[in-house]
């Protein structure tokens, strides 16, 4: 048999195609894992709405969600302060829920009122944030 003797290209062009074969490995792995993770998260939303502000039209943006915990469901909120940063102010839990559906019909409605943010309706446990601390971000 003939030795054959891979030349310094060689070897550069095949590190080469085994680094971008795990690249291309590792970007379809992080896809798959990602898209699953946002049908998830999606699947926990249980309301969002925009409102206005001092700071412009819909510059608010609440969010409410459920954490699975133990068999019941913490409800969250979150409120964006503007678009395309990572700037919020995090509510953590405004209540408990047996169910998604239960969470819906207690915190599913969102009102933007002009004394401030109601997720529910904070007469029977839902969640009241005033205007004032609303807009003390700046």
């Amino acid at each position: 048999m003939a030795n054959v003797e891979i030349g310094k290209s060689g070897r550069i062009l095949s590190m080469f195609a085994v680094a971008l074969a795990c690249l291309l490995l590792g970007y379809a792995i992080g896809w798959i894992f990602g898209v699953e993770r946002n049908k998830a998260m999606t699947n926990r939303i249980v309301a969002v709405s925009w409102g206005d502000g001092e700071y412009g039209e819909a510059f608010y943006g609440a969010y409410v969600y459920l954490v699975p915990e133990s068999g019941d469901y913490s409800v969250r909120a979150r409120i964006y302060i503007g678009r395309g940063n990572d700037y919020w102010h995090e509510c953590g839990e405004i209540g408990r829920a047996e169910t998604d559906v239960e969470a819906v019909e207690k915190w599913g409605t969102i009102t933007w009122t002009d004394d401030g943010l109601n997720i529910g309706d904070p007469a029977s446990g839902g969640y009241h944030m005033l205007r004032t601390k609303l807009e003390s971000h700046r």
